[in-house]
């Protein structure tokens, strides 16, 4: 696949370059002693070839812009020999892609010398990305922009965002998936979201498998979240400004699929989350890979099921969470 790539951009190259024309100049080909060679400049009489690859010894020839009938072709800085230029005709850009897919099986693709010494850096960097030290500077200057944007109307609407650190004792590799949908009963849904706010953890998350109504309508799902999050049931934005719970609420189907929930409510414990990207679904295997999960169905008080989980799974962790939300 990369030598065909590096095949099919020595042909774009050679075939984009034909957008810029001068007036006073022609387009057409001279001859390269191997098929890897590209234009580098023409200066004068002179055209000077570089390689890009090695295909071999196979004659090639590189585009060129000149109003001269007979070049100087330099190789590698060197004078290789006098040619005619070949005038370009239109069946000349079929063939090139053409022959693109001939040079991807001669096509060899020198290996990056700093391959590993990459590889050792961006695992020593993601390691660091994933450390609680960097995770505990995101959090901290993520609470300093939202103060300085918001000011005091957000402390107003989320008041435990500012009193201090997280209660959450959750490893950073460890998650909790509240799975929930807007056909459950409200005030069901309504109790895991005050749950998820007492724990106060940013891995604890409540998860919806799509939009209320579909996609095609953002409001109804927009009314849905506020419901559950809104403290008192009976406030109104067109009463009052109603405070609303710390608690996250996403629409990720790709969770539900990864942990094969075919029902609501369902808890799921999760550990060894690793992410490649973490802008990315934590529910796209090929984006996390995870150690372990555990799964619990059926309508109970989220504390009560972490509790069952914990003895289950051994995890300290969740007895801390539990401990610290009282």
């Amino acid at each position: 696949m990369l030598r065909r790539l590096w095949a099919q951009l020595i042909v774009c190259a050679a075939l984009m370059a034909p957008l810029v024309i001068f007036a006073s100049e022609k387009q057409g080909y001279v001859p390269t002693p191997d098929a890897c060679y590209v234009l580098e400049k023409v200066e004068g009489e002179a055209a000077f070839l570089k390689a890009v690859g090695t295909c071999g010894g196979k004659p090639g020839r590189a585009f060129v812009q000149t109003y001269r009938k007979m070049l100087k072709v330099f190789v590698d800085g060197k004078l290789w020999k006098e040619v005619p230029v070949e005038e370009m005709t239109v069946s000349d850009i079929s063939a090139s892609l053409a022959k693109a897919d001939q040079l991807a099986g001669t096509l060899i693709v020198s290996k990056n010398a700093a391959e590993e010494e990459m590889k050792g850096e961006a695992s020593k960097l993601y390691s660091y990305y994933r450390s609680d030290e960097f995770q505990r500077r995101i959090r901290g200057e993520t609470e300093r922009i939202k103060s300085q944007l918001f000011g005091e109307n957000f402390v107003r609407f989320y008041p435990d965002s500012m009193s201090g650190k997280e209660k959450g004792r959750l490893e950073e590799s460890e998650r909790v998936y509240i799975f929930v949908s807007s056909s459950m009963p409200l005030q069901t849904v309504r109790n895991y979201a005050a749950s998820v706010s007492r724990l106060r953890d940013s891995r604890v998350t409540l998860v919806m498998r799509g939009f209320v109504g579909g996609m095609a309508k953002i409001q109804p799902t927009i009314a849905f979240v506020s419901d559950v999050l809104k403290e008192d049931p009976s406030c109104t934005s067109t009463e009052s400004e109603c405070r609303m719970r710390q608690a996250n609420l996403v629409v990720d189907p790709l969770l539900f699929r990864r942990y094969g929930i075919d029902r609501v409510p369902a808890v799921v414990f999760a550990t060894g989350v690793m992410a490649e990207n973490p802008g990315l679904s934590e529910g796209d295997a090929k984006n996390t890979n995870i150690t372990n999960s555990y799964t619990v169905y059926g309508d109970a008080s989220l504390e009560y099921i972490l509790q069952a989980i914990g003895r289950e799974s051994g995890t300290s962790s969740l007895k801390k969470l539990l401990v610290l939300s009282e």
